[in-house]
């Protein structure tokens, strides 16, 4: 079978449609064999290594063995597949649809995406297929090409100069897209012959080019050679221009003749002529003397590298391309090419030594190299005193590496080992004194990806915007969205290890301190600069500012709780309250006790957030702040409520609304009412409930206090939902959603969408409910509102079950009793016992499933939770139906029947019915059976409810 040549792989067979058609004849291996992709050279070397037949049938078998290596490379090869993990979907994508025949929709489903997202992933996981298959054919054709090039010089019986380095014995990595475009714009015939790369230091831009200038499609299209020149920050322009002379043929003592650089030039301008050379112009620095070797003629290329933006733009203009730092993924791929072991058998360490070094990869080669000297003797212990040395920033900046002359680096003294001090040391030499001093100051930002914004930079550093366009310019600072900056990380790194002044850290404090004063409310302001914000915290401690620190902490508060930063910021707080103390500041003291309660009530620490609330009961009594303590009163009166103590929680609440009601004007009223009104609600008192409710709505609205309205609406639309009002109760539900979004508020965003699930369930509609579900669930995980996140998964394992997705069902149920027990929140670890025992009935596995009913039952008495309580009698009522235990039946139905109709929960009082007419049709009383069926059915219609249809089919056939 004929092999395809390389430019025929590049152009148009290695496309979407091909490996689609291709694909889709996975099964049938005659077809495979005959599809036009079974003529790729990567399949023929597959096919006469494994020794199958020159056939349509042996070549089918090698396509099909060569495209499963290749779409199992898109995995993050960490394990068995994860349908939730966003980095398995290209893997699943395809395999599931191709390989093992999924629907799109399917698959949809198990990954938890709408079909357009998954459109969109299926056509990047195609690419990403094309780019490894791309690659595996160059390298299988790279050698034969090189040998056909030799061959033709040896028989024109001339040598084309060649003065590229070689290559670096490691495979490149991550630039396979950028090498192609490069390679398709200098040989197209109507491709631009001018580019420049240009990244920080260390980002790998003359190791790009030195694959590129290697490249067998490079050289054979260049047929009459390789031109290549380092710069460096000093260079000797005319002993360079020699150098290209004499490699050009150029006779010395003529070269040493011509004395001015225009000579020189158009010497070997004229020596090139109509020759097809590429011509590459490494470390350049000024763009003058870049532009000195633009000298080729009109079938010449050029590439020039550079750290300096703006030159590689005066220089190629369009054709100027940054060369960004790796990914997670790319940067393991290289750290393995030097120690696979430790890739694979420290995972996370590797990814935290990718992440820290931001990528880049000279950092990256010079650990594996380091890391590979200390592992060849395969002793454990010092691979462990290897791996701990690289966690000094320090030390990684000292790793050095020898290099060959080919491979010096311009800018250095001839032998000098390169390591990413020097290496960043040549661009930090090359700034004035106030860029040096700026961007010293610089480095106490958070490095990349964080950003701050220009005014930020400009008051921390003290310099004028010039100079930090300056910076910009050099390379050394990053411009990200308008009037935004960033530092990589191992430029931070490198700036702080030459920064000894504690003023620049101080600024940044007081900066970002007089930000929160100032916009503490205003979230859209503030979440930009997030981690700059809980970074001045941890400044302000080490600093001693402790001032800034009370103040900050506390005026921040507001912000942590809308993004979920509780964990995140509760040793600031702690270290807050410390500082009021030493500061003899009790008000300031009240304020972070009430905020630490707040944060060990969300991170599910009870007992810790009790005694943050009766230390600032008893300062606010002292104190006489009576606002601060009605505040306290309703956070007691909250963590009572999750640890199901309901009377307990329902006084706390009152004593809170006696207090704000004496107050008047404040935000307090409305939300004790509110908070209230949900505990009403959940001891089974709906009118009270509603009532204190909508009495909450007016006194919120009357107040413009957004933020409680739209929990309040959220309520009422629960309310209304449960009453089978859908209309109203989306109605509710959406204007909820709407100021919850428009506050940035994701925590009460993530508690509307689960309602939201909840009443599109109700309706029937059970993918616009798992999406609801899924977008909760996200926005939880997010701000981690752990307990959100456990009632989310109770949600969709329930969902689950009822569409017979038993293993996933499970999955979700579990991981979500396990954090609802973590952090003791007993009305979630009710409802999941529960969801997880009607799973459990459903397999057939009735032992397990009572224990989870009896657990439950015994938690929703002990809270006084009547709703739960009715639940769990009915859905237990079924087990015994099953396990035909026809007096135990009846017994928990009775008893679910009479709680539900104390309470008025119709829903529950019409299965609880269903279920005695099914009992008494088992037991042969068809008229008992038919009257309470018929009973059933009329509650059933009242509340609209889509179970009315299965019960009148049931009466139909009785």
């Amino acid at each position: 079978m004929p092999i395809l040549d390389e430019l025929e792989v590049q152009g148009g067979l290695l496309n979407r449609k091909s490996l689609r058609s291709g694909l889709k004849n996975w099964d049938h291996s005659q077809q495979l064999g005959e599809h036009p992709l079974a003529r790729l050279q990567i399949v023929e070397f597959r096919r006469q290594k494994a020794g199958y037949g020159e056939t349509p049938m042996g070549y089918g078998i090698a396509l099909r063995e060569t495209l499963q290596d290749a779409i199992n490379e898109l995995g993050p090869d960490e394990g068995e597949p994860e349908y939730l993990n966003k980095r398995w979907r290209p893997f699943l994508i395809l395999s599931e649809q191709y390989l093992q025949g999924r629907s799109p929709d399917y698959i949809c489903e198990q990954l938890g995406i709408a079909r357009s997202t998954y459109n969109h992933e299926q056509a990047q996981a195609f690419e990403r297929l094309i780019d490894i298959l791309r690659q595996r054919e160059f390298i299988q054709t790279s050698e034969g090409v090189a040998t056909e090039k030799a061959g033709r010089e040896r028989a024109r019986g001339m040598r084309a100069p060649f003065l590229a380095p070689p290559r670096p014995h490691y495979t490149l990595v991550g630039r396979e897209s950028l090498l192609q475009e490069l390679k398709e714009q200098f040989t197209k015939a109507d491709g631009l012959n001018v580019a420049a790369i240009y990244g920080l230091p260390g980002v790998g831009k003359t190791t790009l080019a030195i694959e590129l200038a290697n490249d067998p499609q490079m050289i054979d299209h260049f047929e009459d050679g390789v031109l290549w020149v380092g710069l460096g920050r000093h260079p000797d322009i005319m002993a360079l221009l020699s150098f290209w002379g004499a490699a050009l043929g150029l006779p010395m003592d003529e070269i040493a003749k011509w004395l001015l650089l225009e000579e020189r030039a158009r010497a070997i301008h004229s020596a090139i002529g109509m020759g097809r050379m590429l011509l590459v112009i490494d470390d350049v620095w000024e763009a003058s003397e870049g532009m000195a070797f633009k000298i080729g003629g009109p079938n010449c290329a050029y590439l020039m590298t550079t750290r300096l933006p703006k030159i590689a733009i005066d220089f190629a203009g369009e054709g100027a391309r940054a060369v960004q730092e790796l990914d997670v993924r790319d940067g393991l791929r290289l750290l393995s090419r030097f120690t696979p072991e430790v890739v694979d058998g420290a995972p996370e360490e590797a990814r935290k030594l990718v992440e820290e070094v931001g990528g880049l990869p000279l950092a990256l080669v010079l650990m594996g190299k380091y890391l590979q000297k200390e592992t060849h003797v395969g002793q454990v212990q010092r691979l462990r005193r290897a791996m701990d040395r690289l966690e000094d920033k320090e030390a990684r900046m000292q790793l050095t590496q020898t290099l060959s002359p080919l491979d010096q680096q311009p800018s250095l003294p001839a032998m000098t080992p390169l390591s990413l001090h020097t290496v960043i040391a040549i661009s930090d030499e090359s700034l004035d004194g106030d860029s040096r001093r700026a961007l010293r100051a610089l480095s106490v930002f958070p490095p990349k990806p964080n950003t701050f914004s220009e005014s930020a930079a400009l008051y921390v550093s003290q310099v004028p915007v010039e100079t930090l366009d300056h910076l910009v310019d050099c390379g050394l600072l990053e411009s990200r969205l308008p009037n935004r900056l960033t530092l990589h990380q191992t430029i931070a790194e490198y700036a702080r290890m030459e920064h000894d002044d504690e003023n620049p850290g101080k600024r940044f404090v007081v900066f970002y301190v007089h930000q929160v004063e100032e916009h503490r409310l205003d979230f859209d302001v503030l979440d930009p600069d997030a981690r700059n914000i809980v970074t001045a915290l941890s400044n302000a401690e080490s600093l001693g500012m402790k001032v800034e620190l009370v103040s900050c902490a506390n005026n921040l508060f507001s912000f942590v709780e809308s993004k979920g930063l509780f964990e995140l910021v509760e040793g600031h707080l702690e270290k807050a309250a410390q500082a009021a103390r030493e500061l003899k500041d009790e008000v300031g003291l009240l304020t972070t006790l009430i905020h630490l309660g707040n944060v060990s009530h969300h991170c599910g620490n009870y007992e810790q957030a009790e005694k943050h609330y009766q230390e600032g009961m008893d300062l606010s009594q002292r104190l006489g702040d009576e606002s601060k303590l009605g505040e306290i009163f309703k956070g007691l009166g909250v963590v009572a409520f999750s640890r199901g103590r309901y009377q307990e929680a329902e006084g706390w609440y009152r004593q809170g609304l006696s207090l704000a009601r004496s107050i008047r004007g404040t935000t307090l009223e409305g939300a004790l009412l509110t908070n209230l009104g949900v505990l009403l609600n959940s001891l089974g008192k709906v009118v009270e409930a509603e009532n204190h409710f909508r009495e909450a709505l007016r006194s919120a609205r009357a107040l413009g206090d957004r933020e409680t309205v739209s929990r309040l609406l959220m309520n009422l639309g629960a309310m209304a939902g449960r009453r089978w009002e859908y209309s109203q109760a989306e109605a509710y539900f959406q204007e909820s959603l709407e100021l919850a979004r428009g506050a940035g508020r994701q925590d009460t965003m993530s508690f509307i969408l689960t309602n939201l699930g909840a009443l599109a369930n109700d309706q029937a509609q059970y993918k616009l409910a798992e999406n609801y579900f899924q977008e909760g669930l996200s926005l939880a995980r997010e701000v981690n509102d752990r307990a959100r996140v456990s009632h989310l998964l109770a949600n969709l394992g329930a969902l689950a079950n009822a569409r017979r997705e038993y293993p996933q069902a499970y999955v979700y149920l579990e991981e979500g009793l396990a954090l609802a027990r973590k952090i003791g929140h007993r009305e979630n670890i009710c409802l999941l016992l529960t969801n997880l025992a009607v799973l459990l009935k459903d397999r057939g596995d009735l032992q397990r499933s009572e224990a989870h009913f009896q657990e439950a039952l015994s938690l929703a008495q002990e809270m006084g939770h009547r709703r739960f309580t009715a639940a769990v009698f009915n859905n237990w009522g079924e087990l015994h139906l099953v396990a035909e235990r026809w007096d135990e039946a009846n017994r928990v139905f009775q008893k679910a029947l009479k709680v539900a109709e104390e309470i008025h929960l119709p829903e529950i009082v019409a299965a609880a019915l269903n279920g005695l007419a099914r009992l008494a049709a088992a037991r042969g009383d068809m008229d008992d059976a038919r009257r309470k069926g018929e009973e059933s059915l009329r509650a059933f219609q009242k509340i609209k409810h889509r179970r009315a249809d299965e019960v009148k089919a049931w009466l139909e056939k009785l």
